[in-house]
């Protein structure tokens, strides 16, 4: 349990500072009254740093936020800073991530946080590195994982089209593709994918146009929270229809009935790669024994050498950005092929570059 009942303010993490001591071994802290320092300008803390009989003076930032974009912020003003005053850069937040402080590291700065990791340098003279301990203030926000269900909808189109005029604009689009999300949604996952550096969000005039900063990392953020398709149903049997007359019928099914259907994210994979396919055909759909009904004597339920599959699901990633064959989007094939066995995770490396080779002709473009 954290020791604080909300997220540490800039002077919480002053104080915390204050009474470091000897917290973080084998160096022991000590901060520095900065008035007669400062000479007007503008520093959170000067902190000497003592290893022995070796002492160094850092400037620290403070940031009350870990995401990655206040991280970076934080970072570049202490380099600013020990630039200008010749001394040592260090960042303090709630929480430094591994990345966080190989990124440090990488930049020969340094930083603290209040769950325990943290990394000082000098370089050529001292380092003391530490990492491993939990973040003790996870980020709460409305929306729990952008990343996963009905808000990732928002994330996964960026790697559709990479800039958009405003969130208005990208909420069309995410309707264009069958999506069903609020504006307010929108706004929320923007601003939580700016934070976390993989897009820019930056206020122009009377709009605030969205763009694409690292879709490698967006795709590995999906990857990672990614669930395969719950489905309520499963239906295995025999069509005597091939591929196309049976993407014919499901069609005209979901068309008159107003039901969704899509082949599944793996089926879908002679779209986008390479691979030697099971000779079942497998869909996602809203209503079973609608779609039964409709096939009527085209299908018979059997678990013996089936080449149909039906699952049943409301999944919105299910039925997003699906093509006018009924094939998912080359998005929803990577994800479940990189969920899948070793073979399909190979294959998912294909559909990997072509989503990533997309991403960076939009880039190009501009």
């Amino acid at each position: 349990m954290s020791l604080y009942e909300k997220p540490p303010t800039e002077p919480d993490l002053l104080a915390w500072l204050q009474n470091l001591g000897s917290g973080f071994p084998p160096v022991s802290i000590k901060v520095v009254p900065p008035e007669p320092l400062l000479d007007d300008r503008r520093v959170d803390a000067f902190v000497d740093v003592i290893w022995g009989n070796q002492q160094y003076r850092f400037v620290a930032e403070l940031k009350s936020l870990s995401t990655p974009l206040a991280v970076e912020t934080a970072l570049d003003q202490a380099k600013k800073l020990a630039k200008e005053f010749k001394l040592y850069p260090l960042v303090v937040t709630p929480y430094l991530s591994d990345v966080q402080l190989q990124r440090l590291e990488r930049e020969q700065a340094s930083g603290l946080d209040l769950s325990g990791n943290g990394i000082l340098q000098v370089p050529g003279k001292m380092m003391v590195f530490r990492s491993g301990a939990r973040n003790r203030f996870p980020r709460g926000t409305p929306i729990q994982n952008v990343y996963r269900g009905n808000s990732s909808l928002v994330a996964r189109t960026f790697l559709i089209k990479a800039e958009y005029e405003s969130a208005q604009q990208l909420l069309a689009e995410i309707e264009a593709r069958g999506g069903k999300v609020t504006l307010p949604t929108v706004s929320k996952v923007c601003s939580t994918l700016a934070e976390d550096l993989i897009i820019t969000r930056e206020r122009k005039e009377r709009t605030t146009p969205l763009r694409l900063l690292q879709g490698e990392k967006l795709l590995d953020a999906l990857a990672r929270n990614f669930v395969p398709v719950k489905y309520r149903k499963l239906y295995s049997g025999k069509c005597s229809f091939d591929r196309r007359q049976l993407t014919a019928a499901l069609l005209e099914w979901s068309k008159q009935e107003d039901q969704r259907v899509a082949r599944t994210g793996s089926d879908s994979v002679d779209c986008y790669a390479t691979m030697a396919r099971e000779p079942i055909m497998r869909f996602y759909c809203t209503s079973m024994t609608s779609l039964i009904q409709r096939l009527g004597n085209e299908v018979s339920e059997t678990s013996r050498f089936p080449n149909v599959e039906f699952l049943e699901t409301e999944d919105p990633a299910a039925y997003y950005d699906v093509r006018d064959d009924l094939a998912a989007s080359p998005l929803q094939c990577y994800l479940e092929l990189q969920a899948g066995d070793k073979r399909e995770q190979e294959t998912a490396e294909q559909v990997r570059r072509r989503l990533l080779e997309k991403t960076e002709n939009q880039k190009g473009r501009k």
